[in-house]
C-alpha cells in the first residue's frame, strides 16, 4: 500500500553559503524583513512501490508505466493502474555476486515508438554486459536485440560494477563502468573497466567523435574519459551538452565530476589495490581533472545522481539531486555556469529515514523517483514539490484605529506573478491584495525572481485587543492552506 509522508527541506547549508556569497558580492542585507536565502518548496514523499530487494535503477515511460530492475535479478513494472508485474525476460545468464548483478536501465529517447531500452548487467564468466531489449506494447515481455550490445567489461569477484547508463544529446548511449577492483584498468585505455564510454545505442561501436576515434582498438574507441573507480551516477546538465557523473570512492573522497573529452580523473590504486590514495591523483597525474565537489576522508558513499527541472523546484531547479548509500541521505547541489558550487541542499525528512538511497530519476512530470538500498522491503518513492509560499510580515502600525501591515512574500512556483495577501482580524478575513509593491532587497536574495514581492495593506480595527495576521494565498492546483506570515496582538483604543 502506498503511503504519504509531507516534509520540509532544511537548507541551512546553502543559506550559510549563500550568505557568504551575498557578503562577498557587497551585497547589504535588508534593515527590516530578512528573507530566507533558501527559498526551499515543501516535498511530498509517496511509497509507489514496496516490498523489493535493492531496486538498482528506474525509469518511467511517458504513459506512466514504471520499469524498474532488482539486482537479484528481476525487471518488473508498475503500470499507471498500479499493477505490477514482473517482466518475462530472458536472464539465464546474469551473475549475481557482491554488488553485481541486474543493475543499470535506460529508455531509448523514442521508446514510446520504438520500445527499444537497455540494460546493464554481470553475466556469467563474470564480466558487465550491456543488452539493447524491445518492450512488448503490453510490458509482459522483453526480448533481446543487442546480445550484447557491448562486452568485455571487465569483472571478477563482483566489486565495482558501475553500469549506470544514461542517453547523450545526440541520442549516443553514455556507459559508466567500474574497475572491478583491478588497479590496472582505469589507466588502460585498452580495458573498458573505470571508464565513462559514449556508443552507438544500435551497433554498440565508439561514436566517431569520440576523444580516441582514431585508435586502432575498438575498446578505446569508445572510451570518453578514464581514470575512474567507480561510476554510480551518470547525468545530462539541462541545457547544456554537459554530462557529470557521481563517483563512489574508497575511504577518501566521493566525487561529482564534470564529464571533458579525453579527461584522467586521476584513479590509480597499484601496485596492489590500495584503497587510501586520492581518488584523483594529481601527484601522479598533474594534468588529473579535479572534481567539481568531494567529501574528503569522510566519505558518504555517494550513488545516483539526476538534474532537477521544473518551476515547481523554486531555487532546486536546476541542482544536482545525489543520493547517498553510507549517509542515508539525498543532497541538492547547485553549481554555476563553470561547474563551482554554489550550494547544498539536504532533504531533511529523507535524512536516514529510509535508509540507504540509490537512485534518483526524474519522471516525465518532473517529480522525482528514488530508489532504496536496504537489501529487504526496499521500495521506489515519489517525490513531489509543494512550492508553498514564503514570507515574513516587517512590521505593524497602527494609527487612527486602522492597523497597516507591511512585508513580503514569494512564491517558487512563480517568477514574475504576485502573491497574493489576506489580511485576517480575529481569524476573519478584511481585506486581500497582491504582494506587488518593489522589494529590491527581496529581489537581491532571491536572484531570477521580479522586484515585486512587497505588501503594504491597512485595515480598519474596532476598539478592543486583537489578533492581525498576514498570510500568502497558494492559487496553485494543489491548493494547500494560506501561509502564516505573521501576526501580532494589537490594542485599538477608543
Amino acid at each position: 500500500m502506498s503511503r504519504s509522508k509531507r516534509c520540509t527541506t532544511i537548507a541551512a547549508v546553502l543559506a550559510l553559503l549563500l550568505g557568504s556569497l551575498l557578503a562577498d558580492l557587497g551585497v547589504q542585507q535588508p534593515a527590516g524583513a530578512q528573507p530566507q536565502p533558501a527559498l526551499v518548496p515543501e516535498l511530498t514523499i509517496e511509497v509507489l512501490v514496496e516490498g523489493l530487494s535493492i531496486p538498482w535503477d528506474v525509469a518511467m515511460a511517458a504513459d506512466g508505466t514504471l520499469i524498474f530492475t532488482e539486482r537479484g535479478g528481476k525487471l518488473s513494472v508498475r503500470l499507471p493502474s498500479g499493477q505490477q508485474e514482473q517482466v518475462d525476460a530472458d536472464l539465464g545468464d546474469l551473475f549475481v555476486a557482491g554488488e553485481s548483478g541486474l543493475l543499470g536501465l535506460a529508455l531509448a529517447p523514442d521508446f514510446a515508438s520504438s520500445r527499444r531500452f537497455y540494460t546493464c548487467q554481470a553475466t556469467q564468466g563474470p564480466s558487465i554486459q550491456v543488452i539493447g531489449w524491445t518492450m512488448a506494447d503490453d510490458f509482459r515481455v522483453a526480448t533481446r536485440f543487442a546480445d550484447p550490445l557491448v562486452s568485455n567489461i571487465p569483472l571478477v569477484s563482483g566489486r565495482h560494477g558501475g553500469c549506470r547508463l544514461r542517453f547523450g544529446p545526440a541520442g549516443q548511449l553514455w556507459i559508466a563502468t567500474g574497475d572491478a577492483a583491478l588497479s590496472s584498468a582505469p589507466q588502460d585505455l585498452t580495458s573498458l573497466g573505470g571508464k565513462v564510454l559514449r556508443v552507438d545505442p544500435l551497433t554498440g561501436d565508439g561514436s566517431a567523435d569520440n576523444p580516441f576515434a582514431s585508435s586502432t582498438n575498438a575498446n578505446t574507441r569508445r572510451v570518453y574519459t578514464y581514470g575512474h573507480r567507480n561510476v554510480q551516477g551518470l547525468d545530462l546538465r539541462p541545457g547544456s551538452t554537459q554530462m557529470w557523473t557521481v563517483e563512489h570512492g574508497p575511504n577518501v573522497d566521493d566525487e561529482i565530476n564534470r564529464l571533458q573529452a579525453g579527461g584522467n580523473y586521476g584513479w590509480d590504486p597499484g601496485p596492489g589495490y590500495n584503497e587510501q590514495v586520492p581518488m584523483t591523483d594529481t601527484t601522479k597525474f598533474p594534468d588529473a581533472i579535479d572534481a567539481r565537489w568531494s567529501t574528503g576522508s569522510s566519505t558518504l558513499a555517494l550513488s545516483g545522481g539526476v538534474f532537477i527541472q521544473g518551476r515547481e523546484w523554486g531555487v532546486l531547479n536546476g541542482s544536482f539531486a545525489v543520493a547517498a548509500l553510507k549517509a542515508q541521505s539525498l543532497r541538492f547541489f547547485t553549481f554555476d555556469s563553470e561547474g563551482t558550487v554554489t550550494g547544498l541542499t539536504v532533504s531533511a525528512e529523507l535524512n536516514s529515514s529510509y535508509g540507504r538511497l540509490r537512485t534518483p530519476m526524474l519522471a516525465p512530470d518532473g517529480s522525482l523517483l528514488l530508489t532504496t538500498a536496504n537489501g529487504s522491503n526496499d521500495r521506489i518513492l515519489r517525490i513531489t514539490p509543494g512550492g508553498a509560499p514564503v514570507g515574513s510580515v516587517d512590521r505593524f502600525t497602527k494609527r487612527d484605529g486602522k492597523v497597516r501591515v507591511r512585508g513580503w512574500a514569494i512564491d517558487p512556483n512563480r517568477t514574475r506573478t504576485p502573491v497574493r495577501i489576506r489580511v485576517t482580524v480575529d481569524g476573519q478575513a478584511v481585506r486581500t491584495r497582491k504582494a506587488a509593491k518593489i522589494r529590491d532587497d527581496v529581489a537581491a536574495e532571491f536572484a531570477g525572481f521580479s522586484r515585486r514581492h512587497g505588501f503594504s495593506i491597512r485595515v480598519a480595527v474596532p476598539p478592543g485587543r486583537h489578533d492581525v495576521c498576514a498570510e500568502a494565498i497558494n492559487l496553485g492546483p494543489d491548493q494547500r492552506p494560506p501561509t502564516s506570515l505573521g501576526c501580532k496582538n494589537i490594542l485599538i483604543r477608543k
